[in-house]
């Protein structure tokens, strides 16, 4: 396990740190969440509509010895948005590891996406990210270390037709991801992950349509929440990363 360097300003020790993700009571956030409390960090488990799934996580972390509190909070609301890590630090400690992993996912054409549709995908795939890792910054100041991780999606490097929205404000938080890795550093260290094939999406075409998506990776198989994980552990663990993106896709965005 790599063991951070203290004389770093962008060190970070895991055990007794504080992480906010977002969207956490269920899937991909949900496993996160247990592997940064496994490995010592009191976890703040967003939620807005899965506030039952996130309560009985924090519950089964509590039970494992791990600390995690669940905060609810509507991030298309910028006054709750950032509350939130206001929230989380006056709870649970000045928040060092930020994961934004809530988002959301709904088709939509060109020449058929309305106007609200479209604020809706920005307010929670791009605004609610921005508003969040600038209160983080602010919290932090400019010597103490942290770590911000977005998830992104490999369709941002490999676009096509019927999720315009989405597509352009996952694209966007991959810009504002590289903006904010330049702005922060030394101390802040700002990184993406873009998934591809690890879960169903929500109101996907079942289960066949999924494995389908998957066998044309090249690697001819689905990923797992447990590949998501292992990567967000070498970003924050890695001190001397900052500005990059990991595929973890099975290759689909070649």
């Amino acid at each position: 396990m790599h063991t951070p360097d203290p004389s770093q300003p962008s060190s970070l020790e895991l055990a007794g740190s504080t992480a906010l993700i977002t969207g956490a009571g269920q899937r991909i956030g949900a496993a996160c969440a247990q592997a940064l409390a496994l490995a010592g960090v009191k976890v703040a488990v967003h939620a807005h509509h899965s506030l039952a799934a996130a309560q009985a996580l924090c519950h089964t972390i509590q039970q494992q010895g791990g600390v995690a509190e669940p905060f609810l909070a509507d991030l298309a609301d910028p006054r709750q948005t950032t509350h939130l890590l206001e929230q989380v630090d006056s709870q649970l400690g000045t928040v060092r590891i930020l994961v934004n992993n809530a988002a959301i996912f709904k088709p939509g054409a060109f020449g058929t996406t309305s106007l609200e549709a479209w604020q809706e995908m920005l307010a929670i795939n791009l605004t609610a990210p921005f508003l969040l890792m600038q209160a983080f910054a602010r919290a932090l100041g400019p010597v103490t270390a942290g770590v911000i991780v977005n998830l992104l999606d490999q369709r941002i490097i490999r676009p096509r037709p019927g999720h315009l929205a989405y597509t352009v404000a996952k694209s966007a938080l991959w810009s504002l991801t590289r903006m904010a890795a330049l702005e922060l550093a030394p101390t802040i260290r700002v990184n993406a992950i873009a998934p591809g094939p690890i879960l169903p999406a929500v109101g996907m075409e079942g289960e066949a349509h999924f494995q389908r998506i998957a066998a044309a990776t090249p690697l001819g198989r689905p990923g797992s929440p447990q590949d998501i994980v292992d990567t967000l552990l070498f970003l924050v663990r890695h001190a001397f990363i900052t500005g990059e993106m990991v595929y973890v896709d099975g290759g689909e965005h070649l």
